[in-house]
């Protein structure tokens, strides 16, 4: 491939890290007139999400047999495992575990996804869309939480989690733009009906708060 090939799949993959700064819950999160009940009810919702990232990235890892993916793979895996436990401690007086369909479905997409994805769309997957949404995230949890572990870990490691994604197109030549761009369009939809949720039901639990 290109380095136009892969500007190209950058330029798209940028505006849709852009959409997702305006979407409900990362404004939900920046609005100072959130309430801290709302904005805590947020890291409630995002626990279950925060525990399926293990099951997918443990999935990718499952499925890869590609050497260089694989390697790759495991390197992400090594440097996410544990994160859902630093968000459990970041809520450590909020014992409540909740369910949500939403929530699980889309994990369950991204899992299935993992296993049959060829490589470096599970790659794509991984790194250009749940990294990039989580970097958009982690920036606003930080301003939402200033000096929280959890956000403070993430807003750091997911720069350096992105790049990995850009890195394997630069060397790898089994892929299309049309292809990447099929998946990216994909996985942002269902991190956006996943984020949607999650602010619904923060603001559903506390709205008589």
């Amino acid at each position: 491939m290109t380095q136009q090939d892969v500007e190209r799949v950058a330029r798209h993959n940028e505006q849709r890290q852009r959409e997702y700064e305006s979407s409900e819950l990362i404004r939900l999160l920046t609005d100072e007139g959130t309430s801290a009940e709302t904005k805590k009810a947020v890291l409630t919702y995002l626990q279950p999400w925060s525990n399926a990232f293990q099951r997918m990235i443990s999935a990718r890892v499952t499925f890869e047999s590609d050497p260089e993916l694989r390697a790759l793979a495991l390197e992400h895996q090594e440097e996410e495992v544990g994160h859902d436990k630093i968000l459990a401690r970041s809520r450590a007086e909020d014992r409540q575990v909740v369910w949500d369909p939403v929530i699980e479905a889309g994990a369950s997409w991204f899992v299935d996804q993992f296993a049959i994805l060829p490589g470096v769309q599970r790659a794509v997957l991984a790194h250009l869309a749940l990294e990039a949404g989580s970097l958009v995230f982690s920036q606003a949890g930080t301003r939402a939480f200033p000096g929280d572990e959890y956000f403070g870990l993430h807003d750091e490691a997911d720069v350096e989690h992105l790049e990995m994604g850009y890195e394997v197109l630069r060397r790898r030549g089994d892929w299309t733009v049309d292809e990447v761009i099929t998946v990216l369009d994909r996985a942002w939809q269902v991190i956006g009906v996943v984020s949607d949720r999650i602010a619904e039901c923060a603001r559903r639990d506390t709205v008589a708060a």
